[in-house]
């Protein structure tokens, strides 16, 4: 019977644990799958090994904070009393939400809304028989109705009183989707529980610029929150990351193909593992064991697809859908620029490096005017008069993978 639904290969790959070691859809979970940054986790784990010292780890989108912060905390969790609590904040979370968890650990219940106390007051009354008199006990009984803890969990110094002997650490990500005012309140947390030599220990995850904007500028908090800065990955751990995945599924990428893989990937982890899954899906699908170029190539569209939506979209609303093939053009030379910050000058100069043709400002700004903005709606933001960057700098991988046959190596050009 024909394999109509190529179970056979899904079988090899299955098979391969390839999805375990390559994993473009979640964060690294395994420290024995994690390749690189070595040196961030160890700065990380002397932090927060530290007495008085919290860790704040913070970067722009997709350079792989939530795989270091995840592997860091694994490492540090023998450390840290054996346990580790995580939350992943979402839009929708505040500071007792937040803490919510860390309460439970010491027996704190935020579900229970209010509290009743009774109060008993008693004494004797005579009463009269006819033919006895006896002593009895009268007792009136008030009953109090209080808020339950639930207000009180809205005040960081006291969340810090009721935790602070808990041995753990809390990893706490994505705390860039709360409220400016939870922020501040999360980074006064931090500073009461350095104050108080507290066991638990927080690693606090972000996407910023800078530290500042996941503190709400926060005044004091500076000494008790050492902060991380994690930037895209070189080249070297780019390749470093695919070799030691090949090296782990047993099969081999060629030079060629991990260039190929580093130029595309621009930094960005989550498209180095992308291409190298489907890579090496197809390699490994077929029986063979070497990953090539071509191989590289007839991932393309798989990788294409899988990509994040948001960049996808994008691009397809603004070059998929032109009745002209210039905006492409344009945008495969941006990506030519080794550089976040771009002048116009020099996209015309990497335009006619790569297509052949001169091009005045004049023609070039009468396309840049559609695909540009000064704010992060377009694909390009204008940051001055004539200055570009990416409004998403992931985009520069996803332009170099939607167009990979027209994009040099690195080291080509």
């Amino acid at each position: 019977m024909a394999d109509n639904f190529d179970l056979d290969n899904e079988r090899l790959i299955v098979a391969s644990g390839i999805r375990n070691i390559f994993t473009p859809y979640q964060p690294v979970m395994d420290r024995d799958l994690f390749f690189g940054r070595q040196a961030e986790v160890a700065g990380i784990i002397q932090q927060l090994n530290t007495p008085g010292q919290h860790s704040l780890l913070f970067g722009e989108r997709g350079v792989g904070k939530s795989s270091l912060a995840n592997i860091a905390s694994e490492v540090l969790k023998p450390l840290a009393g054996d346990s580790r609590i995580v939350k992943r904040c979402d839009s929708t979370d505040n500071f007792r939400t937040i803490v919510e968890p860390l309460l439970r650990e010491v027996g704190i219940d935020l579900q229970i809304k209010s509290t009743a106390d009774a109060i008993s007051e008693g004494g004797d009354a005579g009463l009269n028989a006819g033919f006895a008199k006896a002593g009895v006990k009268t007792t009136t009984t008030h009953t109090q109705q209080s808020d339950g803890v639930t207000g009180k969990a809205e005040s960081p110094g006291w969340v810090a009183d009721q935790v602070r002997g808990l041995e753990a650490l809390f990893l706490l990500d994505e705390i860039d989707v709360i409220a400016p005012l939870e922020k501040a309140k999360i980074a006064e947390f931090v500073k009461q529980l350095s104050d108080s030599g507290s066991k638990l220990k927080l690693l606090i995850v972000g996407i910023a610029d800078t530290a500042v904007e996941l503190t709400n500028g926060h005044p004091s908090v500076q000494r008790a929150l050492r902060e991380t800065r994690l930037r895209k990955m070189s080249d070297r751990e780019i390749e470093f990351l695919v070799t030691s995945g090949a090296e782990k599924a047993k099969i081999e990428f060629k030079p060629s193909a991990i260039r190929k893989i580093v130029t595309v990937s621009a930094g960005y982890p989550h498209f180095a593992h992308l291409l190298a899954l489907k890579a090496a899906e197809i390699v490994i699908g077929s029986g063979e064991k070497e990953v090539q170029l071509f191989h590289i190539q007839q991932a393309t569209n798989a990788a294409t697809g899988d990509a994040e939506g948001t960049l996808r979209a994008k691009y397809d609303e603004f070059v998929r859908s032109a009745n002209t093939d210039e905006f492409r053009r344009i945008l495969v030379a941006a990506t030519a620029i080794d550089a976040d910050e771009f002048p116009a000058a020099m996209l015309r100069q990497r335009y006619r490096d790569l297509w052949g043709r001169e091009v005045t400002q004049g023609w070039l700004n009468n396309y840049l005017q559609k695909i540009v903005a000064n704010d992060d709606s377009c694909i390009l933001r204008r940051l001055a008069k004539g200055i570009y960057k990416f409004a998403d700098l992931r985009m520069r991988s996803y332009v170099r993978l939607a167009n990979l046959s027209d994009v040099p190596d690195d080291d080509d050009g």
